[in-house]
């Protein structure tokens, strides 16, 4: 008896952990909402900007001109106060572009992520140029 109570123990532990390991891989536990924005720093030189909004939309991504794809933005502060936008169709292929680009997308305040990160390539998308990396909410 005292076996299958110490059985039964074991797999109620089991399956609360795994029910714990589910809630981890849900989107609200694994993001948190940053008033001021999220800062992202720049791999090779350190640079940090704060990504003060992220967005969601349709974009041109090919020669297609008539397929939209689902796309991601960000509006970009520097510390010396320059704006800027970038967005792509993931956020490992994004580009540098104008505000009008980006008009039409669902914006919402940013949100820091675990492991999160942009990569902002050149025009052809070829030539990865910086890297950035989520260190979290600005104070």
């Amino acid at each position: 008896m005292r076996s299958l109570i110490l059985a039964a123990a074991a797999m109620l532990a089991l399956l609360s952990g795994a029910a714990r390991s589910d809630d981890l891989d849900q989107p609200e536990a694994l993001s948190k909402s940053c008033p001021r924005g999220v800062l992202f720093k720049e791999i090779r030189s350190g640079i940090v900007v704060t990504v003060v909004r992220q967005g969601q939309g349709k974009a041109v991504f090919t020669e297609d001109k008539h397929r939209l794809q689902g796309a991601t933005a960000a509006e970009i502060l520097t510390k010396e106060g320059e704006h800027g936008f970038i967005y792509g169709p993931m956020r490992s292929y994004m580009f540098a572009v104008d505000r009008d680009v980006v008009k039409d997308f669902e914006w919402r305040p940013a949100e820091t992520e675990y492991h999160a990160f942009y990569t902002l390539r050149d025009d052809d998308g070829n030539e990865a140029l910086l890297n950035f990396v989520d260190i979290g909410c600005a104070p």
